[in-house]
Parts: C-alpha cells; sequence; structure tokens
C-alpha cells in the first residue's frame, strides 16, 4: 500500500501562494545554487510582493498575520522547490522578528517595511552561539552610539538584501543589534562570496568590522547576552521546516522515480521512508508549537537528529535510484544531497551535534 504525506493545511492564502510560487522556484533552482548565476534579487521582490515575507508578522503593520505553523509549512514548501532562494529569503525572519518586541528607534523605523517585505533584510549574529572571546565587540562611543570592531564570518544575502542586523557583545556581556544599510561604509568591509558545497549562489560573505560607528538611531534591540543564547537555544533544537521540505521532496520523487522507469524497489523504498518521516513530521510539530514544549527539549533535539540523518539516507536513496544520471552536474538528485548536508549545519550547536551523531550511529 502507498503511504501517502500529510496535505498540508488548505484553505490559507500564504500556503496557496507558496505552492504557486514552488513550481517557479524549483525550475529556478540550479541556477540559484550556482555561484555564477545565484539567487536573484528580483525573484526575491516578486516573493516580497506576494507576502511570503510577512506570512507571521501582524497584520497591522502590513503582514498576513497567521500563526507559526502556517509560516513553517510555506518554509517547507519553498525549502523544498529552491533551497538557495528560501535561504536568503528566511534570513528576513530574524530582524523582522526583532523589531516587533523592541522599541529601539531602529526597530522604530524599520519595523512596517520589515513586515511588509518593503526592505528585505539580512543577519550576522551566528557567531552569538560561538564559545569564547566576542568576535564583534561593542564599545559605546560617549554619545549614545557605539563602535563595533571584529569579523563575522556569515553573512547571507549580501548585494540582494536592503538591511543587515549586525550583532556585538559589550564588556558588560550585552548584545547590541545594529540594523543597517546593507552596503560597504566606513569600518565595514564585505568579503568575497564564499565557495560553498551548496546554496553557491546565496551571496554568502564574512564581514570585517574596524572601529565601525553605530549611531543611536541604527540600533535595534540590546538584550543580555545570556537571554538570547537562552532564547536561541530554545529554538535551535526544533527539527527546521526547511529539512521536512527537502524530504518531503526527495521522497516524492524517488515514488515518482520509481513508477516512471519500473523500479519497484525504489517504490518500496520510499514508501518505507514516508512511513517513517510523516509521524516523525507529525510530532516534531505537535511539540515545537506546544505551549508545554520547554518540557520536551530531550525529544525535540532527538527528532532534529532523526530527521536529519532520514533526510540524508533519503537523498542518497534518491540517487541510488536515479543511477548515474544523478551526477550529472545539473541534476536535481545531486543538489539534494548536497542540499541534506546543509541542513546538518545549520544553527548546529553541541547539542545538536551530539543529536545528530547519535542518530547516525543507530
Amino acid at each position: 500500500m502507498t503511504v501517502h504525506p500529510p496535505d498540508l493545511a488548505i484553505g490559507s492564502d500564504p500556503l496557496a501562494l507558496a505552492r504557486g510560487a514552488a513550481e517557479m522556484l524549483l525550475e529556478n533552482a540550479a541556477d540559484s545554487d550556482d555561484p555564477a548565476i545565484g539567487v536573484q534579487r528580483c525573484l526575491l521582490r516578486w516573493l516580497a510582493a506576494q507576502g511570503l515575507y510577512g506570512v507571521a508578522a501582524p497584520s497591522e503593520y502590513g503582514g498576513m498575520g497567521r500563526d507559526d505553523r502556517a509560516l513553517a509549512e510555506v518554509e517547507e514548501i519553498l525549502a523544498g522547490a529552491d533551497a538557495a532562494t528560501w535561504f536568503v529569503l528566511t534570513q528576513h525572519r530574524t530582524p523582522q522578528k526583532l523589531t516587533l518586541d523592541s522599541s529601539y528607534p531602529a526597530a522604530e523605523q524599520y519595523r512596517q517595511a520589515l513586515c511588509r517585505g518593503d526592505e528585505l533584510g539580512g543577519i550576522a549574529v551566528a557567531h552569538l552561539r560561538r564559545p569564547g572571546p566576542p568576535a564583534i565587540r561593542a564599545v559605546p562611543d560617549g554619545r549614545s552610539g557605539w563602535r563595533f570592531s571584529g569579523r563575522t564570518e556569515w553573512c547571507t544575502g549580501w548585494g540582494l538584501v536592503d538591511l543587515v542586523l549586525i550583532a556585538a557583545v559589550t564588556d558588560a556581556d550585552e548584545a547590541v543589534f545594529a540594523l543597517l544599510p546593507a552596503h560597504e561604509r566606513p569600518g565595514l568591509v564585505a568579503s568575497e562570496p564564499y565557495a560553498l558545497a551548496v546554496m553557491g549562489g546565496t551571496h554568502t560573505v564574512g564581514l570585517r568590522l574596524d572601529d565601525m560607528a553605530v549611531d543611536a538611531d541604527e540600533v535595534a534591540a540590546v538584550v543580555p547576552l545570556d537571554e538570547w543564547r537562552r532564547r536561541d537555544a530554545g529554538t535551535v533544537v526544533d527539527t527546521k521546516p526547511a529539512t521536512l521540505g527537502l524530504l518531503r521532496r526527495v521522497i516524492d520523487e524517488t515514488l515518482r522515480t520509481g513508477h516512471e522507469r519500473d523500479r519497484p524497489a525504489a517504490v518500496e523504498e520510499a514508501q518505507a521512508l514516508a512511513s517513517t518521516a510523516w509521524p516523525l513530521r507529525e510530532r516534531a510539530y505537535e511539540l515545537r508549537f506546544s505551549p508545554d514544549r520547554d518540557r520536551f527539549v530531550d525529544e525535540r533535539l532527538e527528532l532534529r537528529g532523526r530527521i536529519a540523518e532520514l533526510t540524508v539516507r533519503a537523498a542518497a536513496g534518491l540517487v541510488a535510484a536515479r543511477g548515474g544520471s544523478a551526477m550529472y552536474s545539473s541534476s536535481h538528485e545531486q543538489r539534494w544531497s548536497r542540499e541534506a548536508m546543509f541542513h546538518l549545519v545549520q544553527a548546529q550547536t553541541d547539542d545538536v551535534r551530539s543529536a545528530q551523531l547519535a542518530a547516525f550511529s543507530h
């Protein structure tokens, strides 16, 4: 008996819009991954115009006002079609959410534009998760502003986004978030785009800051570093919707390959994967959106590890099902295998790594 994946929620405008966009995104996915072509700003702008940058943003600020489950399912659809474009888009959520929770000047200035998608946001904050001395330090300038110095290695969408959220750490262990126009300025220099094994077209760069001035009206938030890390730790334990989007895509393609090429073993593999994947997906979402989710941290971590391992295995299975044609650089299959590798390292902490390794060892 064929095991069908669960239907995504129906009757919801953002999901219908995402499904419509997915057809075009899939056709464009190879170009988006290719550093010689890359993610297209015009496509990001088109997605923003559809409202897909503001799915969970409050309607009072120009967003759709949908819940986080709808946002997660939109991410599934988009990431399963064109991971590079999704990855640039998803950076936007961090500055958007931060401006909703802050009354600092830059938050007030850009809140509505970020919720509407009129301004596209990027981030340079991952270094806050890193143990040891701060990667970027913030020093008061004596006039309610700051001076930032240091380097951050991961800033995705440089040259594609309008605004970038840069975090720095004070001597008092506070995280200062500056929301700035996303271009070089005195004291801020971007590297050349990194040569990445996957999503090479995402315009991911490093930023070097040399006593960069941050005016008071460019500050979006100041929060204790421990508080930021505690909130962040409460989210990284969850399975990423994008991982589930890739898993769904690979299982569907394995099933299709089995039927089209008369390969019963591929059909059996897809059915076996689906029978494992969809209950895990539902449990991951149940816990992610549960008001008692803090009681289930260990299970959420285990689910993230198991689903990541299953995605890698499913992508490898599709390569086996397709055969030698999967080795063409133009094939979807080899790109999906590389994307599965990416989902192992995105927002990876020591706890996430341990959960992933435990899943691979079973």
